[in-house]
């Protein structure tokens, strides 16, 4: 590790009153400070005393050329490792890449076939806490996947190598059978790369303002670091299933579907105003209710098909783009303007989450009960059943399943069960 910690003893260090900056690269540092200044954090954060004038003035020149707000700098929390995990990135950046570290005993969880599930019930989301840019999946492109490329017969074996992979990510794509094309492994501790429905997969890279997911949501991305497994994801994108898919727009249910009544807040203990900014966020997210589906199941599109899925590819991250900076700056606003920031932690108010959700499609060889390939609405209902967050928890069995992943603090003030359907989130939109 870069840093020479281990993890708690850096979680120690930099909330602490402690020298942390020399530590932290001069880029990472910039924007971290900038997001500080400009939220007024600094007298909050022990270690920013320490950094020389001429980091905040780079961080200033940064403000001066920043097109909107930074990003909000979190607070820390007691009770919850993640508030400083911008910080932990950066002095953790490259851990697990090349180490060989034999004492870490690399357990996998076994391999499971899903099946389709019996069908959601009703609405839940994820912490907004990191709201920042979304890291988008290019659909076409090849990033530099975390599982090394194939050795030739005369190198020694590493067994490193073999730690870091799941059990079918030893083999190549060409070699899996069917049945293996049916199961969706979950990484251990250790794993870098594994396998859903036979589409190798690592941990989303982050980027400079999305260096981690937003809790709760899915944090994976093919690893396309072989020809062989981008021709096995491109093969899968099919424009007339799609199109069937499409057409039911799917985001309506979506919105249909989602909590209409916040459930961690009362409505009483709410200003006028705020009551008002809720109504107006709910607003935006009728709005933009395909977006958010979008962001949520990130699909692979073969834009080298056909015009109709250039134009889809093309699209579909511009208005992803447009719609995240968009909220970001609304939320912004909203809360700069007196809305208690935990009232967007409600699974009723959406998050539009840092990293682009990928959604595996089964391989067409995989067959339903009545011998026909998974229709495109079938995986949604599997998948939006596995991972509620991409659907804002609407698809969580109970109230204690949509706020698991929030702090212990917020779960506190879940109302009791006769309360939860007391206080609407707005009354405009049924």
């Amino acid at each position: 590790m870069r840093s020479r910690l281990d993890y708690l003893d850096a979680f120690e260090l930099v909330n602490g009153d402690h020298l942390v900056h020399p530590r932290i690269p001069v880029r990472e540092l910039t924007l971290m400070l900038a997001r500080m200044m400009y939220w007024g954090r600094l007298n909050h954060t022990p270690w920013a005393k320490y950094v020389p004038s001429w980091c905040f003035k780079k961080a200033e020149s940064y403000l001066e050329n920043l097109d909107g707000a930074p990003a909000r700098w979190p607070t820390l929390k007691k009770l919850r490792l993640d508030d400083s995990a911008e910080v932990m990135e950066a002095l953790f950046s490259g851990v697990g890449e090349s180490e060989d570290d034999d004492d870490r005993d690399v357990t996998f969880k076994s391999s499971v076939e899903f099946k389709p599930q019996a069908p959601r019930t009703t609405p839940p989301r994820e912490a907004k806490r990191r709201r920042g840019s979304v890291s988008s999946v290019s659909s076409s492109s090849a990033p530099t996947g975390t599982d090394p490329p194939s050795e030739p017969p005369a190198k020694r074996h590493r067994p490193e190598q073999d730690r870091r992979r799941s059990v079918l990510a030893r083999k190549e794509y060409s070699e899996l059978v069917p049945d293996e094309l049916a199961l969706v492994e979950t990484p251990g501790r250790g794993v870098m790369s594994w396998r859903q429905y036979g589409i190798l997969l690592k941990f989303a890279p982050g980027t400079a303002n999305a260096i981690e997911q937003t809790t709760g949501f899915p944090d994976y991305a093919p690893n396309l670091s072989k020809s062989t497994e981008l021709e096995g994801i491109r093969a899968r994108w099919d424009p007339t299933l799609f199109k069937v898919l499409w057409d039911s727009a799917p985001w309506d249910d979506m919105f249909q579907q989602r909590l209409k009544f916040l459930i961690l807040h009362s409505a009483d203990d709410l200003s006028a105003r705020a009551k008002s900014d809720l109504v107006d966020i709910v607003e935006f997210m009728w709005t933009h209710r395909r977006t958010f589906w979008l962001i949520g199941h990130w699909f692979f599109i073969d834009h080298h098909r056909d015009d109709y899925s250039v134009n889809l590819h093309t699209e579909r991250k511009k208005e992803c783009d447009a719609v995240k900076k968009n909220y970001k700056k609304f939320l912004d606003d909203e809360v700069r303007g007196g809305l208690p920031e935990s009232v967007l932690e409600e699974p009723g108010i959406w998050t539009f989450p840092t990293k682009c959700c990928f959604w595996v499609w089964m391989d067409k060889s995989q067959l339903d009960d009545q011998g026909h390939p998974f229709s495109l609405t079938a995986q949604l209902r599997i998948v939006d059943k596995l991972e509620p967050a991409r659907v804002q928890w609407n698809s969580c069995d109970s109230d204690n399943q949509r706020v698991a992943h929030l702090s212990s603090s917020l779960r506190k003030k879940l109302h009791p069960e006769s309360e939860r359907r007391r206080y609407p989130v707005a009354t405009q939109r049924p």
